[in-house]
């Protein structure tokens, strides 16, 4: 498409032809990123975003050896290819444009587009939060510059939630269930223990995220959160923002991390971070056989370690250094060939005990 301003200071609109596309004294534009505004019409909701991006050739040899343009349509956490010609329509009885960027064809000559990471370890070694009077004394030990990790280092990680808004759901007539708005799951505490040396397993990240909004569920019995835990005027806990826990995960990321913990896809998910899995060693995978059930932290625990965790309410810090002592296990067994046997042991151990740990002494 050509625009040009014509005499009396109106915009046209021509078709672009071929030779005029490749004329020095033109400047092309590519439809580079739509974002569209669903209208839920039916329900009181305002409705959501979503962006249709187009993808270029940088990320596509990274992840898949192979340079192609590629457009995305991203809602949410769903992320799927679309057609070129999608971006382009808009049923606008619930469908309205709100964006549209265009970039300069070959800009990537022009500018430099690399990512620099603006981020340093003084995030992991100072601690910037004002504690609050009531607070305790941090359990963690925070990194010294010394400690600050390395690419491929091992570091045990685990989360805890809790719930901010309920389910909200209708059963129609025929006894269909219909999810008319999801739970919405919000981070409340991130551990991060250290993964070798002297103090392995001691967390140098152990934030409670401090909230202003309402919290319906503290999902106590799997979170160990508490009433008031995550109230900067009353918690004892060493709270901190959402960003300020966020950058840190940033930096880890970035670093490369070895990332070890269970359960660690979800949580990525819920914390909306996206971390590559070559990063990830996640315990509820590695402890798997093919097409049997996923086992429980708490099982593994008592069943290759003989140590009973979780006894009360879960704990982030338990959590992360029983996952990170199970990845070790995992690859003393795998050094003495003998993973596979242990497996079927552990899921003939299970059926026996229906999955169940069995009370300790």
């Amino acid at each position: 498409m050509k625009l040009s301003i014509c005499s009396q200071h109106t915009l046209s609109a021509e078709r672009l032809s071929e030779e005029e596309s490749k004329s020095e004294t033109s400047v092309v534009y590519d439809l580079a990123m739509l974002v569209g505004h669903v209208k839920e019409a039916w329900m009181e909701a305002p409705g959501n975003l979503i962006a249709h991006i187009r993808v270029g050739p940088s990320y596509h040899k990274r992840k898949q050896g192979a340079e192609k343009m590629q457009w995305y349509l991203f809602n949410d956490f769903v992320v799927v290819p679309i057609t070129s010609h999608s971006p382009a329509v808009f049923p606008t009885e619930w469908l309205v444009p709100c964006i549209i960027i265009y970039t300069q064809r070959g800009y990537e000559s022009l500018l430099d587009v690399s990512v620099v990471s603006c981020l340093d370890p003084s995030l992991l070694v100072a601690e910037t939060h004002q504690p609050h009077p009531l607070q305790s004394p941090i359990i963690c030990t925070p990194l010294a510059f010394t400690e600050c990790p390395k690419k491929g280092d091992l570091v045990g990680i685990d989360a805890e939630f809790v719930t901010l808004n309920q389910e909200e759901a209708e059963v129609k007539s025929d006894g269909t269930h219909t999810t008319l708005k999801p739970s919405q799951l919000a981070l409340a505490r991130i551990t991060v223990v250290r993964g070798a040396g002297p103090m392995m397993g001691t967390p140098f990240i152990d934030d409670y995220i401090a909230t202003n909004e309402q919290v319906v569920d503290y999902l106590t019995k799997f979170s160990g959160i508490k009433p008031g835990d995550l109230d900067a005027t009353v918690s004892s806990k060493h709270l901190t923002t959402l960003k300020a826990a966020y950058l840190k995960l940033l930096y880890l990321q970035e670093t490369g991390v070895m990332f070890v913990g269970h359960g660690l896809k979800k949580d990525f998910r819920v914390i909306n971070m996206l971390v590559p899995p070559e990063q990830v060693l996640d315990t509820v995978e590695i402890f798997h056989l093919p097409k049997q059930r996923y086992v429980s932290l708490k099982f593994l625990s008592w069943f290759y370690l003989s140590i009973y965790i979780q006894e009360g309410n879960h704990d982030s810090a338990e959590d992360a250094r029983t996952a990170l002592l199970l990845y070790q296990k995992h690859q003393e067994l795998q050094g003495k060939k003998t993973f596979s046997k242990s497996l079927q042991n552990l899921y003939d151990t299970g059926r026996k005990h229906k999955w169940q740990v069995p009370q300790s002494e």
